[in-house]
């Protein structure tokens, strides 16, 4: 189905939707007004993530009927990434679709929500209820810090790929590399004897080229042969065992620019986002397989650890989240929610391990 049919069905819907009465009847004046917003992500313009952003704002331009008019900007474009959280609660753009990894200085919390070392969720339906049931924490985190968060904007391949210069065959083997990663995973490979670097998409391509970095995590396989990775790295370490099955955006906006929104307007902002998060799960799942093969084709070398150096990862990465969690502001609530979730779904003894029960 081409995008513009998508856009219009959904459209439709919104429309259906706001007629049947489920709205409060808004104002002439507030009708009439036209809304313009700006929109930043740390994905980079022209991949495949980024097309989804963009679809994402062409169905809220569409479905308000241009009243909402949403313009979106690539990884960089703007300001640098890292940037992002001070200009949406300074107001300077109005929403952004970012990890929760790049905003660890302003919160450690942030961290934890943006990966989680040795998590045995792999699947999209288990990472979404997962953060459906996380979502009241995290959105006092934004809260507190400025931000107003809406939810879950899209999602990641079941295990971000580790893009890495030299075979990584064993756990012995991460011992004095520098990695580049995000959220938890300065704290995970430092316990693995390697040294983490914190980089914006943008910056990957040449810290490979050059050599600054031996290695690095960045989504899904597409998006990586997209950013061109596969020019400069001979292996690929498939599955890279730090994150598990994750949200790669979560979709914040300004406060005041929220509230000043019209009811009908939210409301297809969200039924827009719940969309985006489909797509991303149908696309980047759907398209894992094939763009291996692709990369296999280039001629790097996809390695994977043997079984019990994998287990013995997913212990480390465990006690490192475990005892970081604990540790951070409101930790503990967000691990007992996490723990709960575990046994929830099937993971009993990695549920007895973060306190259930207890």
């Amino acid at each position: 189905m081409k995008v513009s049919s998508k856009i219009g069905i959904f459209a439709l819907c919104v429309a259906l939707f706001l007629a049947c009465g489920f709205m409060n009847p808004e104002t002439s004046e507030a009708a009439d007004t036209v809304y313009k917003w700006r929109a930043v992500t740390h994905s980079l313009s022209g991949t495949e993530d980024y097309k989804i952003i963009q679809e994402f704002c062409e169905m809220v331009n569409k479905a308000s009927n241009g009243r909402l008019v949403i313009e979106p900007f690539g990884a960089g474009v703007l300001f640098p990434v890292f940037d992002s959280f001070d200009a949406i609660k300074n107001g300077i753009v109005e929403l952004s679709m970012c990890s929760t990894g790049y905003w660890t200085g302003k919160d450690p919390m942030f961290a934890a929500f943006a990966t989680r070392p040795g998590c045995p969720i792999r699947s999209y339906h288990e990472v979404m209820y997962l953060d459906r049931a996380a979502y009241p924490v995290m959105k006092e985190l934004y809260a507190k810090h400025g931000l107003t968060l809406l939810g879950t904007f899209d999602a990641c391949t079941p295990e971000p790929l580790m893009l890495a210069k030299k075979p990584i065959q064993s756990i012995q083997d991460f011992k004095g590399m520098n990695i580049r990663t995000s959220g938890m995973g300065t704290q995970f490979y430092q316990a693995l004897g390697a040294s983490a670097v914190s980089l914006s998409g943008p910056e990957i391509y040449t810290a490979l080229q050059l050599g600054t970095i031996d290695a690095a995590e960045w989504t899904n396989w597409q998006e990586n042969m997209e950013m061109g990775f596969h020019e400069v790295v001979k292996y690929a370490l498939d599955p890279a065992v730090h994150i598990g099955a994750t949200s790669s955006k979560f979709l914040t906006v300004n406060p005041k620019k929220w509230e000043a929104l019209p009811e009908d307007l939210k409301t297809i902002v969200l039924l827009a986002m719940d969309h985006a998060r489909y797509q991303s799960a149908l696309k980047m799942h759907s398209s894992d397989e094939f763009y291996k093969r692709k990369w296999i084709e280039s001629g790097v070398e996809v390695v994977s650890l043997p079984a019990e150096d994998f287990k013995e990862m997913q212990k480390v990465g465990m006690k490192v989240y475990k005892e970081y969690v604990e540790k951070a502001p409101n930790g503990q609530a967000y691990l007992e929610i996490y723990a709960r979730v575990l046994h929830e779904l099937g993971y009993e003894e990695e549920a007895r391990f973060y306190g259930y029960g207890q």
